[in-house]
C-alpha cells in the first residue's frame, strides 16, 4: 500500500471510530438523563453536585471547543490553498 492509501485508510478508520464513540456516548447520556434530572438537579446543591456536573459535562464541552477549533483551522486553512 502507498503512504497516500494508508493515510486515507488510517483516516476512514479514525472518522468511523469517532462516530461510534460518539454515537455510544450520546446513548448513555440519553439513557441517563431522566435520572440525573430525578437525582441531581432536584436536589440542593452542594460542592459534590457541582463538582458531578463539571465531570459529567466538561468533557462535552471540551470536545465541542476543540473540534470547533480544529474545523474552523482546517477550514481556514482549505481556504487559502
Amino acid at each position: 500500500m502507498s503512504g497516500l492509501k494508508e493515510s486515507l485508510y488510517a483516516l476512514e478508520w479514525n472518522n468511523s471510530v469517532a462516530v461510534a464513540i460518539i454515537t455510544l456516548i450520546s446513548y448513555e447520556y440519553m439513557l441517563q438523563f431522566e435520572k440525573e434530572v430525578t437525582f441531581v438537579w432536584q436536589r440542593q446543591w452542594s460542592v459534590m453536585t457541582c463538582l458531578y456536573l463539571v465531570v459529567r459535562y466538561f468533557g462535552i464541552v471540551l470536545a465541542i471547543s476543540y473540534f470547533m477549533f480544529y474545523w474552523g483551522c482546517s477550514y481556514l486553512s482549505s481556504r487559502s490553498i
